[in-house]
């Protein structure tokens, strides 16, 4: 059989097609291999070796509670809160004007400096007064048509301890004592202050009881307002018919005390919430300490003046008569110093803990390949400490997130220290750059 010569046609065009399948072939081979070269790697795994919480290293101090009575402390900035043992609802005097100046302030907020709205005093606020005084209450001379800013009598109320401007200050608030001391418990539910009940808004009332750590509570939220921590801690005020008088509470105004409140009944005994704020390791640190039920000094019998009770004269300041009543030189004599001690030894139980030192380990940024893996650390870029008493948990944070590609000193998050009411932060960096496999890696394990 003869054979038929090949077309050259056909020859070039099977040339051209192998031509093409292999160019094909090329190309897609090129594109898998860009493929895998310039895939992504799975993101790094972080893997923090950061403890969610450390103690402190140490003993925690001894405080020195009063042998009678009961006593709290705080430092609010560490978290601290403590008592001397349980409780339970006692009477406490005018520590119960706390509760009263905290309601008005929060019914009628005046602004720190500013003397807010004001209240003219009635004949029966005389008649208050003039009462008051012949049972040897702590009261606030007024007279009728005398004009009181709020200021003035809040401040009357909490550094003289007037029981009449604390009742002329309900009535103005709520239009009755006994509607004022529904605002008052109210307000205590509201805090938490399960172990407290008020029936007036002096604290002359045995029957108005609290605990030591619910004054506290109470003082806390107290001090919260701008207005509440100024007055009382003021070392003197200057009301319209007393003129200037020192505040009660001898001890404001010295060695970091900034207020807070004493009281004393013959039921309740001598009672006192002292606030100090002083320098604690480079800081600022405010505790807050409350005794209740401490003694006092034997009373002795002594003449007074006792102002006329006729409303008819009006003027709570006119003519006096005499009488004998017994008398207490120093009711907090020992309220005052245990309060004192209370705070000084909690303060001075806070000392400055490194909790981050700079290139300290936070983490390890783990990328796996080639059959192993590949960490780099994560590390804090400065150092951060925190006030503490040893045998506190000091809680950290970290919050952190490594790019692909991340390289060296590259801000990778940040770790968040806390403890109490304080919170410090140190960014975080990667230490060295993040290893990731080369182009022939990837072709080849692609």
């Amino acid at each position: 059989m003869a054979v038929r010569p090949r077309s050259p046609r056909r020859a070039v065009l099977r040339s051209g097609a192998a031509v093409t399948a292999v160019a094909v072939l090329l190309v897609a081979g090129g594109l898998v291999a860009a493929h895998r070269i310039h895939r992504l790697q799975p993101p790094p795994v972080v893997r923090t070796s950061l403890a969610a919480s450390r103690t402190v290293p140490g003993t925690p101090p001894v405080l020195p509670w009063p042998p009678t009575g009961q006593a709290a402390v705080a430092v609010p900035a560490l978290g601290i809160a403590l008592t001397s043992g349980p409780e339970v609802p006692v009477p406490i005097a005018s520590l119960t004007k706390m509760t009263t100046a905290v309601v008005v302030l929060r019914d009628h907020p005046v602004a720190p400096g500013s003397d807010g709205p004001s209240l003219t005093v009635t004949a029966a606020d005389v008649a208050v007064y003039q009462g008051d005084l012949s049972k040897d209450e702590s009261t606030v001379a007024v007279r009728v048509g005398e004009v009181l800013t709020e200021r003035q009598a809040l401040e009357g109320l909490l550094t003289q301890s007037a029981n009449n401007l604390a009742y002329a200050l309900a009535v103005w608030d709520a239009g009755s004592q006994a509607a004022f001391v529904t605002k008052m418990n109210a307000l205590a539910t509201t805090l938490g202050m399960t172990e407290s009940h008020y029936t007036d808004a002096s604290g002359f009332a045995a029957t108005s009881v609290s605990s030591a750590a619910d004054c506290l509570k109470m003082a806390v939220a107290g001090m919260a307002i701008p207005t509440f921590a100024e007055v009382v801690s003021l070392t003197s005020v200057t009301l319209p018919v007393v003129g200037t008088v020192p505040n009660i509470v001898t001890q404001i105004g010295s060695d970091g005390v900034i207020g807070i409140k004493s009281g004393f009944t013959a039921q309740a005994g001598g009672c006192m919430v002292l606030a100090a704020d002083r320098e604690v390791g480079g800081r600022r640190v405010l505790a807050i300490a409350a005794v209740l039920g401490q003694p006092v000094p034997p009373a002795v019998v002594v003449a007074a003046p006792v102002a006329p009770q006729s409303a008819g004269s009006a003027t709570g300041v006119g003519s006096t008569t005499t009488t004998t009543i017994p008398y207490i030189p120093d009711p907090l004599r020992y309220a005052g110093p245990a309060a004192e001690a209370l705070v000084s030894a909690a303060e001075a139980g806070a000392t400055p803990v490194v909790v981050a030192v700079p290139g300290g380990t936070v983490a390890r940024a783990v990328t796996i390949w080639g059959g192993a893996g590949h960490s780099v650390a994560v590390v804090t870029t400065a150092g951060a400490t925190l006030l503490a008493w040893p045998g506190q948990a000091v809680r950290s944070v970290p919050v952190v997130h490594v790019p692909l590609g991340a390289r060296r000193g590259e801000s990778v998050g940040s770790v968040r220290y806390v403890l109490g009411l304080q919170s410090v932060a140190s960014r975080l960096r990667l230490a060295a750059p993040l290893p990731e496999p080369n182009w022939w890696w990837r072709l080849v394990h692609g």
